[in-house]
């Protein structure tokens, strides 16, 4: 399958644009492929994993970290731009009754990886031009790219990291 790569740019700033106003609906358009749910799965799969790396790239470029800087560096400027992770405590109180304490440990944990997910692709964008991509990276990437859930959850992630509509990226 060959990317169109007008198609990606805009997927990008759609993911980004969708991101940043918070709108899920809008999130979940931009990131279908430009076939829709005509794709073949493997075309999709290419689709995914291809817009992941381009949102990856975006966010780091705009995030003016230095190449190489170390993992701590890209998980503070993540957590400086998107806020404290979620506890358990703050999900259970945002639906009391809809959310029991064992779905909130488990959707702070979910949040948790695909923050570490984050950072490992952030970090891919980061590296220096001779280095070896970090196994961490290329183990998010296909972790992400085969789980639905983080896929969205992440890509959301690196859209609201990518510049705003109009700024840089």
């Amino acid at each position: 399958m060959t990317i169109d790569q007008a198609a990606l740019g805009r997927a990008v700033k759609a993911v980004a644009a969708a991101a940043h106003a918070d709108d899920a609906a809008a999130l979940y358009r931009a990131v279908m492929p430009p076939a829709g749910t005509d794709t073949p799965p493997d075309e999709a799969a290419t689709w995914f994993g291809t817009l992941l790396i381009h949102l990856a790239l975006t966010a780091a470029a705009t995030s003016e970290l230095e190449p190489g800087c170390p993992r701590e560096a890209v998980s503070e400027w993540i957590g400086q731009e998107l806020g404290p992770p979620p506890t358990p405590a703050l999900l259970r109180a945002a639906d009391p009754d809809r959310i029991d304490h064992v779905e909130a440990v488990s959707a702070a944990a979910d949040h948790s990886r695909y923050h570490e997910y984050a950072v490992d692709l952030i970090r891919l964008g980061l590296a220096e031009p001779d280095e070896a991509p970090d196994e961490r990276g290329v183990d998010a990437h296909c972790a992400v790219t085969n789980d639905k859930d983080a896929r969205i959850t992440v890509m959301a992630m690196l859209g609201r990291l990518a510049a705003a509509p109009g700024g840089r990226g």
